[in-house]
């Protein structure tokens, strides 16, 4: 990085480039407003209260943050009052031990910002005004008109400020560099960029009404890039600072003072992946990005590398390796075959619709321009725990896993039917809520004239995410095994064994441990089971949308909150070894040694038990390595051809994390000695001393390949 980033980077780490929000007092005077109409003016006056944040080594501005004390944006929810009464009632509050409320990511339209500028989106809502003639319809649009155009104000307000602070300068450079901001501000976001530095610079201000996602940010910048290449007027290296700019600003719209701060699940986005045309988008900018990211000493934001079997190899190693040599581990993988199959057979999108994907957050999926339709948490596990509860009275009449699975699908039915009512609850709470700034940059609400709250987009899916659910297939392979296949003991008994917590029964408890094909073993028992759970999945999510009218699919990760520990807590013992209260499993992998077989079979399983692409929701796939395969380059490259091969097999995720379980251990006794100590969780990296008890529990029980 140059001198210029290098002093920004200082600045960002010291929490000085966060923008302090100027509260809104307000004067009463939209009191006899309509709520709407009220709303949006009370936005458009905050909006251009703001004041921009300008330092001699800048070469953007227009960044504002939101306070609550007007109707904000979608991501950080201030100002929604119904959001934030919900969120008292039921943000990681589990209920039933069944179903707990949680955050929602989501990414604005850029691709749609840089094509026409927002007075294109203004057009857009005047057309839609055409077409929509009931009142509550006309007054939200015209509200998204109204904050347009105080965001264009708001430009225009930057441009003279930064203009002014130019003035001041005696440096030529960054007087020369001040007074093209201020020129390239009255362009954009209002007008389309004419450069690639104004493509940059209009994202960089409209990032203020959804500080979430970028989304597929090497595909929409890409024009602007090769034709300023082409054309002479851009180097490589000028659009590498640019570029570092603007994720210094997506680190600095965290304050310091939070703890996620240090957290990558803010501002999640993507690179490369397959094209409206078919084509692997993976090129020159893809590759720039991820340098540009990996050279800042940061850890927002965190990118994800899409995928296809189109991409050469030596592209995928070469990112690979910008992964080994990223100590803030920010770099992760999915795989474009198998979510692009789930995305157009499953939710019915079009091919180019599909594309537009991005994973956001922790790793949930969005497509650009729209939010995550549901990420609530549900106890998959609990499911299990009935069937030795409550079918015990019909053990004696099930003499084949078969009778016995049926029962069990019954209960999990049951569960899932429940959870799905939860969060089509909780979507309802937050649909009372109507957001405006963010809607404007959402596709779909100003053609169906719609807040994005309340079902405005076109092309979302809604992925609940089931935690627990390598417990439930390791319960049924250890059922069907030791009581159907070899006869070891009777349902009877394993259900007393449960009762009692494993009390007295610590020997059958030790044989299920030392002797049964746990999932990851790729062993007959464990591919059966596996895949006939995930087609229960299927035969229950295929074809069922949620109250907005969004597909589901099937997620399993965790995100920042112990959800795993606070299910675990009140769910009975299970027939995998898990006593009554230990936290439950989540994302698709395996630990506490169970895989036993070693990487490849792990990985195969993981690739081959979804045959119907229904668990491409928020799926994340940890993988923990011996710090040697990353110091070895004949290992590494090893380990490079085997993911690749993964995917190829149908994998759909994986993040990495180099590290011992020796060294886990020793900084959660001896933190102070790890404070550099960095791991990935579910979807997002962060430092392992600062995570919860019972996630860097979770991580010092993934088994360490080597």
């Amino acid at each position: 990085m140059n001198e210029r980033i290098k002093r920004l980077t200082e600045l960002t780490l010291a929490g000085k480039m966060y923008v302090k929000p100027v509260s809104y007092k307000g004067n009463g005077s939209f009191s006899s407003l309509s709520r709407m109409e009220r709303e949006s003016s009370e936005l458009s006056e905050y909006i251009l209260m703001q004041e921009p944040l300008l330092t001699e080594y800048s070469a953007f501005t227009g960044r504002f943050n939101f306070d609550g004390s007007v109707v904000g944006d979608a991501f950080k929810r201030g100002g929604h009052r119904y959001t934030e009464e919900a969120l008292k009632k039921y943000y990681l509050k589990p209920q039933k031990n069944l179903s707990t409320m949680e955050w929602q990511h989501a990414t604005a339209d850029y691709k749609r910002v840089l094509e026409v500028g927002l007075f294109g989106i203004i057009r857009d809502i005047e057309k839609s005004l055409s077409v929509h003639t009931e009142p509550t319809e006309t007054e939200f649009l015209n509200s998204l008109k109204r904050v347009a155009e105080a965001m264009i104000e708001w430009s225009k307000k930057c441009s003279r400020i930064a203009r002014d602070f130019a003035k001041k300068q005696t440096d030529v450079e960054a007087k020369t560099r001040l007074e093209g901001l201020a020129d390239a501000l009255l362009n954009v976001p209002g007008g389309k960029p004419s450069s690639f530095y104004e493509a940059v610079l209009a994202i960089y201000v409209c990032f203020s009404a959804d500080p979430d996602s970028v989304g597929t940010l090497d595909r929409y910048l890409s024009p602007f890039y090769f034709n300023d290449i082409e054309n002479g007027t851009l180097t490589r290296d000028e659009a590498k600072e640019y570029l570092q700019e603007l994720f210094l600003m997506l680190q600095a719209s965290t304050p310091i003072e939070s703890v996620h701060f240090t957290r990558g699940g803010e501002s999640h986005f993507c690179i490369g992946g397959y094209l409206p045309n078919g084509e692997d988008g993976f090129n020159e900018l893809s590759m720039l990005i991820a340098e540009s990211m990996v050279e800042l000493p940061t850890y927002i934001p965190q990118l994800t590398l899409r995928w296809t079997k189109k991409l050469p190899k030596e592209s995928f190693a070469a990112m690979m390796e910008l992964e080994r040599r990223d100590p803030h581990k920010r770099i992760a993988f999915t795989n474009d075959e198998k979510r692009i199959e789930s995305y157009t057979k499953i939710c019915g999108f079009s091919f180019e619709k599909a594309c537009s994907y991005t994973t956001v957050g922790c790793n949930e999926p969005a497509f650009l321009g729209a939010i995550t339709g549901s990420t609530s948490k549900g106890n998959i596990l609990r499911s299990v725990v009935r069937l030795f509860n409550e079918k015990r009275s019909e053990f004696g009449a099930m003499h084949t896993f078969d009778e016995l699975y049926s029962a069990y699908e019954e209960l999990l039915f049951e569960d899932l039917s429940e959870i799905f009512e939860y969060d089509n609850f909780y979507n309802l709470e937050r649909a009372r809520d109507i957001n405006y700034i963010s809607s404007l940059l959402f596709d779909g609400c100003i053609e169906n004239a719609k807040s994005l709250t309340q079902g405005g987009g076109n092309t979302v899916m809604a992925s609940p995410m089931l935690i627990g659910i390598v417990n439930v297939i390791d319960s049924l392979i250890v059922t069907k095994q030791l009581v159907f296949d070899e006869k070891t003991v009777t349902l009877e008994y394993l259900s007393e064994a449960l009762s009692s917590n494993w009390q007295g029964y610590e020997d059958l408890r030790a044989l299920i441990l030392r002797k049964c094909d746990f999932f990851g073993n790729d062993k007959n028992v464990s591919r059966e089971v596996s895949t006939r759970f995930y087609e229960s999945l299927y035969k229950f999510y295929n074809g069922k949308k949620n109250v907005f009218g969004y597909p589901w699919l099937v997620g399993d990760l965790l995100g920042y909150n112990e959800h795993h520990k606070w299910f675990g807590e009140l769910t009975g013992a299970t027939p995998d070894g898990r006593f009554f209260g230990e936290a439950l499993k989540f994302g698709l992998s395996q630990s506490e040694g169970k895989d036993k077989d070693g990487l490849l079979p792990l990985l195969s399983s993981i690739a081959t038990l979804d045959k119907n692409a229904i668990g491409c929701g928020s799926t994340v796939t940890n993988i923990s390595l011996d710090k040697s395969l990353l110091e070895n380059d004949e290992s590494f490259y090893k380990l490079v051809d085997m993911l690749y091969a993964y995917f190829e097999l149908g994998g759909v995720h994986f993040q990495l994390t180099y590290v011992s379980k020796e060294d886990l251990i020793d900084a959660q006794k001896n933190p102070e000695k790890y404070a550099s100590l960095r791991v990935r969780v579910t979807g997002f990296s962060d430092y392992f001393v600062r995570l919860k008890e019972s996630i860097q529990n979770d991580i010092i029980k993934r088994t360490v390949q080597s």
